[in-house]
């Protein structure tokens, strides 16, 4: 990916402050919120993801499912 998103993002005190997320999990968390439209949707994939921070997309589903697991995001499939 040659350019960067050009977008302010959220982190919540309660992610920020969250001592079983790593750093990596809390920057997607946040860069989630960035991409969430107005219907509390994001529809980016894990490959959009793995190549934004250039780590594999196996990398980026065990953050997703770690978010998960601790009730910040809901995934559907």
């Amino acid at each position: 990916m040659s350019e960067k998103p050009s977008y302010y993002s959220i982190l919540t005190s309660e992610v920020r402050y969250d001592k079983r997320l790593s750093d990596s999990e809390k920057l997607l968390f946040s860069e989630i919120t960035s991409l969430t439209q107005k219907n509390g949707e994001c529809w980016a994939g894990n490959k959009y993801f793995s190549e934004l921070y250039g780590v594999h997309e196996k990398t980026i589903s065990k953050r997703i499912s770690k978010l998960k697991k601790l009730k910040y995001i809901e995934v559907k499939m």
